[in-house]
């Protein structure tokens, strides 16, 4: 049974707003999904309050206005709170035939300190490699491209309009009340490059006194070169084809945290299990954490993968002397501020491990985003066995359905660490539903964040269909192992009742490890299809991770069909002849 808190959030209204050509959806404060003629044109515009350490204070929507006389104007008043900190402003959504006009206005009723506060456009992931045309506050106009590989840096500076064409239509933007930029927002597995202000290369964080005021707005237009294209409507239709390139990962969990409830839930050994992944960090209780993730790997009969966390190389000896090298398959070294393997860690890592007599497998990365590791490719050390880095899907937004979003995004986000590994193998992890800590923090600290790591869908069955959607994504030519929760827990796979829906389907897939995923053509929007040939049987993995209940033809290679029916936010196992 769904609580009402996690019921709220995966069933969240959201209004179609239609006016002319327009179409969107709104979406608590948000603008969503925004298409003129049937062609989608932007991911969504949405105001935005960020407090000194990056964390989005919460829209709550008060009261929504309608005019329609000639246009459609809606009309927002939206608070926004949390983290010690609030906001208050009016959005103001005004279609006519051929714009749409979104106005902020927002005031700070009492003083805080802030990152950013102001309107930001998302645009589709699916503009990369677009042309655009980028004009300045001076008023020239700039060519350019939405960039193909995830670009590390912001591709746009000092953005006053864009103006580009898609499906026989000019599209423009003009922004008014700052200077905007874009960044690529698939660093963070976002499923947007997004345009905002203020520049980062100002200051921040800023003291905003209480009276302060911001007003902006972005104007969108379409101008038609062409009769609008008739969209089509897909076939509900998945093809399993007969072979493919990519095969199962292994995948393993994460030690149970401090944080986790104090009495100790059994685990059971996984088949197919690859490892425990230990994090691990000088501390008072450093020796107890060490103990404690051994007895688990005992409990769960696998190795540990042990992914180190410090500030000086001297400190890296002691935690090596901590652990039972025999029982290690994976090390890895990451500077607890820069969250990168910096090069001196990494000489002192692999002299350390050699003289201890360690046989494993020598990892650098990351342990945060992969925002990280790209920012940082020239300094990847060359040497390293293979490359790490972490994935969640809440960086900006917490919204189901941003979160749904960043599957696609994890797939293009590992194709292109692959690409800066120089095809070298991945070990991804841990991946979890909210971030382990604040890695871009300018004034708080780790131990702030981790009060605040676990979310309360981790025992859901939509947990299930995320990480099936994640298993798919990932696997891919060269991701050998993935880590996903933990252990035990609030953020484990398993609780005081036995596996959680999520726990059984990382069990089931964990199986068959190493086991030929055939490949799939056809898209049913919100269904995922993960075929796995094990012998003579294809094991039919699905997940619906929509709302709205979903069935789907499912052709198999030997000319057979098979109908799937999908509950909201749930995930079936099959197995077909």
């Amino acid at each position: 049974m769904i609580n009402d808190e996690n019921h709220a959030r995966l069933f969240a209204p959201s209004e179609t707003v239609e006016s002319a050509a327009w179409r969107a959806e709104l979406r608590n404060d948000e603008l969503s999904d925004i298409t003129f003629n049937g062609i989608p044109v932007l991911r969504a515009i949405r105001a935005v309050v960020r407090d000194q350490d990056w964390r989005t204070l919460v829209p709550t929507v008060g009261r929504v206005a309608h005019h329609a006389d000639g246009a459609t104007t809606l009309l927002l008043d939206v608070d926004f709170a949390g983290f010690g900190s609030s906001y208050t402003g009016e959005l103001a959504i005004h279609f006519t035939k051929d714009s749409v006009k979104v106005t902020f206005d927002g005031v700070a009723p009492a003083a805080f300190r802030s990152n950013r506060i102001g309107l930001v456009v998302l645009h589709r992931p699916d503009d990369a490699g677009r042309a655009v045309t980028i004009g300045s506050p001076g008023g020239a106009g700039t060519p350019s491209f939405f960039p193909m590989d995830i670009s590390p840096h912001q591709p746009f500076l000092d953005v006053s309009s864009m103006e580009w064409e898609c499906d026989g239509t000019r599209f423009r933007l003009d922004f008014h009340g700052d200077v905007f930029e874009t960044e690529d927002q698939r660093n963070w597995t976002d499923a947007s490059f997004k345009t905002y202000s203020t520049p980062l290369s100002k200051p921040f964080p800023v003291g905003v006194s209480a009276g302060d005021r911001v007003h902006q707005s972005v104007l969108l237009t379409a101008t038609p070169l062409t009769t609008a294209p008739t969209p089509r409507q897909p076939e509900r239709v998945l093809t399993v084809l007969d072979g493919g390139a990519a095969r199962v990962p292994a995948l393993s969990v994460s030690a149970t945290s401090a944080s986790a409830t104090a009495s100790k839930i059994q685990c059971e050994p996984i088949p197919g299990l690859d490892a425990l992944l230990l994090e691990l960090a000088p501390g008072p209780d450093t020796a107890r954490k060490v103990r404690r993730a051994a007895e688990e790997a005992a409990d769960l009969d696998v190795p540990l993968d042990v992914r180190l966390s410090v500030d000086s190389p001297d400190r890296i000896g002691e935690l090596l002397e901590l652990l039972p090298l025999d029982n290690v398959m994976r090390l890895a070294v990451f500077d607890a501020f820069s969250h990168v393997t910096e090069p001196a860690l990494w000489a002192v890592l692999k002299n350390e491990a050699r003289q201890r007599g360690f046989t494993g497998a020598l990892l650098a990365g990351a342990r945060s985003h992969f925002t990280e590791l790209n920012r940082n490719a020239d300094r990847l050390p060359s040497d390293a066995d293979a490359v790490t880095f972490s994935i969640t899907p809440q960086m900006h937004a917490t919204e189901v359905p941003h979160v749904v979003e960043t599957l696609p995004m994890q797939r293009l986000v590992a194709l292109n660490a692959l690409r800066i590994g120089s095809g070298r193998p991945l070990h991804l992890g841990p991946v979890t539903l909210k971030a382990r800590f604040n890695a871009v923090a300018t004034e708080g600290d780790d131990a702030a964040a981790e009060a605040m790591a676990t979310d309360p869908l981790q025992p859901e069955t939509f947990t299930a269909a995320w990480l099936l959607g994640s298993i798919a994504a990932l696997s891919v030519p060269g991701v050998e192992s993935v880590s996903y929760f933990e252990a035990t827990g609030p953020r484990g796979i398993r609780g005081s009742g036995g596996l959680t829906p999520a726990g059984e389907m990382l069990a089931a897939v964990a199986a068959l490890r190493g086991c030929e995923v055939l490949d799939v053509a056809g898209e049913v929007p919100g269904v995922v299809l993960y075929p796995v040939r094990d012998g003579g049987t294809t094991v039919l993995f699905a997940a619906n991770l929509t709302a709205k209940p979903l069935s789907v033809v499912v052709r198999l290679p030997g000319g057979d069909s098979t109908n799937l029916g999908l509950e909201p936010w749930a995930a079936v196992v099959r197995g077909v002849d």
